[in-house]
């Protein structure tokens, strides 16, 4: 059983060992709700960066191979030259300074 001394103490401890009382800082949890926010749109907009990159590369090596294909044709043959990669270089410099161009618009 317990005796009044030792229930005092009891309080006693249980007094100096609770939490004071104070308000919560509302700065520090804004901030860290702030700090969620941003890094939760961070990764959505780094997301849609790798999903429109791969894309784009897609695209490009699409286009690389069709004016591959386009400089090995018959028709195309004299314009191609001897290495078959005459007319591809111009023409992928121009679609690569395009896409740079759009990057560099959207940002």
């Amino acid at each position: 059983m317990t005796t009044p001394d030792e229930r005092e103490t009891d309080a006693l401890l249980a007094a100096m060992l609770a939490p004071a009382v104070r308000p919560g800082d509302r700065g520090f949890a804004g901030g860290v709700e702030r700090a969620i926010d941003a890094q939760t749109a961070y990764a959505r907009a780094r997301g849609r960066f790798w999903r429109s990159f791969a894309f784009e590369a897609l695209a490009v090596g699409a286009l690389l191979v069709a004016l591959w294909l386009l400089s090995s044709a018959p028709l195309l043959a004299p314009y191609a030259g001897s290495a078959h990669w005459g007319l591809a270089p111009p023409l992928l410099l121009i679609l690569l300074l395009w896409f740079g161009t759009q990057r560099w618009r959207q940002t």
